[in-house]
Order: structure tokens, then C-alpha cells, then sequence
């Protein structure tokens, strides 16, 4: 059982975390991402970093449903990102900043946890700005052994209001969305053969954003916008107006049975939850066993949302 470590009068800071809640689906054939998980866990450190855009990463930590210390039935993760170029200084009010003393194969990492339920498919990520975030963490699965193209998605769980107006358009009249073409991954295309002919166009032409707005006057889009919608969701940025991410803009507008129209921006919609009272270490980090003690927590506060 994870719980939260007391450290007798030592002065402790209390923070928060933003977590963000993910289904994971699993490409026809591929294994299960626990599967993944264990063999991963008997690998070293060193073998599990991969390199994913600019930076290397790696899942620094894994403890399964079972290990010591684990008694939950989640996969209990951290992963980090690895820098090795210009990073922070160490400082007080009272001493002008000066560099860490670091050894010629040392940088920095930030890290990212997450919860996986393998009984449901769903992840519960926490979102660190710096840290690795739900993109790069689905390309780091991916990429990890035979490197298959959107062999585990993460797909951004909605809240109920906006899974309540989607459920209630008996007609999808249109779908406006903005992307910033190079940062488009393979495993987020995922075989969109429309979406990625535009983003083709995109790149001969030298255009760094495509806005898109497909709408229907009289009728409805056709059943296969479904495929584009689901692009898109698996698109999301783990936080609204992500500067990183590659989705922009993203709407939708559909009409229920009263024929009232209604416009849903789907970029701030998510399920999110805050989880507070994180413990902060003598070096200044979030401890690894507060943000999984969190984690489990936002789990529970989940409970009738997460269905197998």
C-alpha cells in the first residue's frame, strides 16, 4: 500500500498536481500493454532509454499490481525525460546562482507518473509542463521494442457535460480544427489517409498550421467523420492551449431532435482532476510516493467513470 511519508517536524510543503485520464487502445494483434510493462520492469535503466523527437526518455521506475509496497491492482509508472543541455541553477535569497556540480554523463530529468489499470485499459497520467507528457509516453510504448505505429493510443477521456452534448447531436453539422502540421506524430495519424493527404499539402507547401472546417448546410456529415473525430481525440493536448501540442483548434457543431445548434470546443473539455497535498523532498521535487499516493486517489475519485 502506498501511503504518505511523515518526516517528524521537518518543515513539509504541500502542492498540487493536475492528473488527466486517458483510454488506452490497443492496436488488433498487438499484446497487452502489461505484457509490455513486465518486461520493460526486468530491463536496466540504461536499456530502457529510447529517444522520442529531441530528447531521450525513459520508464524510470515500474512497480506492478503485487510488488512490495504495491498492494493496489495498478501498475504504478514514472517515467523521465532526460536533458543534457542548458539547464537550471541552484540559488538562495541571500547567494547569487551557481551551476550543480555534475559529472560528464550527468543532466537533469523531470518525471511524469502514472497509474494504469490493466482490468480497464484506462491511464491516469499526471501532467508535469516540463515532464514527458501523454504524446511523447504513447510514442515511448510504441517505439519501445518492434516500434509499431499506433500500437497503444491514448485517447483523452471527455467530462460528462461534454460526453452528455456530444450523446445528444442526432446530427454532426461541422468539425473545425487547426493543426500545427509538424508536430503531427505517426501514431497520432494513425492511418487517417484524408487527414494525412492534407498534411501532405501541408508540408509542400511549406505551411507550418492547416485549419479545417468541414460542414454540412442542409444535411449531416457522413458516418465517417467518426474516423476523423477519433484522430482528432487522440490528438488532445494534455492541457488547454498546449503552445506543444499539435491540436489547435478543435470544435464540433451538431443539432439535437429540438434542432437547436450547438458548438462544443472540445480543447476544454477533458476530465481533469487536481490532486493536492503532494509532499516536496529536501531537493525540491515532488517525492515519487506522494504522486503515486496520489494517483491512487484520483483513481478512486474516478471509480464510476473507469468501466472494464
Amino acid at each position: 500500500m502506498i501511503a504518505l511519508l511523515a518526516f517528524g517536524n521537518k518543515d513539509i510543503m504541500a502542492n498540487d498536481m493536475k492528473v488527466h485520464l486517458f483510454r488506452v487502445r490497443t492496436m488488433d494483434g498487438a499484446e497487452p500493454l502489461a505484457d509490455l510493462l513486465s518486461r520493460i520492469k526486468i530491463d536496466t535503466l540504461d536499456a530502457r532509454v529510447r529517444r522520442i523527437g529531441y530528447h531521450e526518455m525513459r520508464l524510470e521506475s515500474v512497480a506492478a499490481p503485487g510488488d512490495a509496497g504495491n498492494r493496489s491492482p495498478y501498475w504504478l509508472l514514472d517515467f523521465t525525460k532526460l536533458r543534457f543541455e542548458h539547464g537550471p541553477g541552484k540559488i538562495s535569497r541571500n547567494a547569487p546562482i551557481e551551476g550543480f556540480e555534475l559529472e560528464d554523463n550527468e543532466g537533469f530529468g523531470e518525471e511524469t507518473a502514472g497509474l494504469f489499470d490493466p482490468a480497464s485499459n484506462y491511464l491516469i497520467l499526471q501532467y508535469n509542463h516540463n515532464g514527458p507528457r501523454s504524446g511523447t509516453i504513447e510514442q515511448y510504448l510504441c517505439s519501445y521494442e518492434d516500434a509499431v505505429v499506433g500500437k497503444y493510443s491514448f485517447l483523452i477521456v471527455l467530462d460528462e457535460t461534454a460526453n452528455l452534448r456530444l450523446a445528444q447531436k442526432d446530427i454532426i453539422k461541422k468539425v473545425q480544427f487547426k493543426v500545427a502540421a509538424p508536430r503531427i506524430t505517426n501514431a497520432q495519424l494513425n492511418g487517417n489517409v484524408p487527414l494525412g493527404r492534407v498534411l501532405d499539402m501541408a508540408n509542400n507547401l511549406d505551411g507550418e498550421t492547416v485549419e479545417i472546417i468541414i460542414s454540412s448546410g442542409r444535411g449531416r456529415l457522413s458516418a465517417s467523420v467518426q474516423s476523423l473525430l477519433d484522430t482528432l481525440l487522440g490528438m488532445m493536448p494534455a492541457a488547454p492551449h498546449d503552445a506543444d501540442g499539435a491540436l489547435q483548434t478543435f470544435r464540433i457543431t451538431g443539432t439535437a431532435g429540438d434542432g437547436e445548434t450547438d458548438e462544443i470546443n472540445m480543447l476544454v473539455t477533458k476530465e481533469e482532476m487536481s490532486i493536492d497535498h503532494l509532499v516536496m523532498g529536501d531537493d525540491l521535487r515532488y517525492t515519487q510516493v506522494s504522486r503515486w499516493s496520489g494517483l491512487l486517489r484520483a483513481r478512486r475519485g474516478w471509480n464510476k467513470k473507469i468501466q472494464p
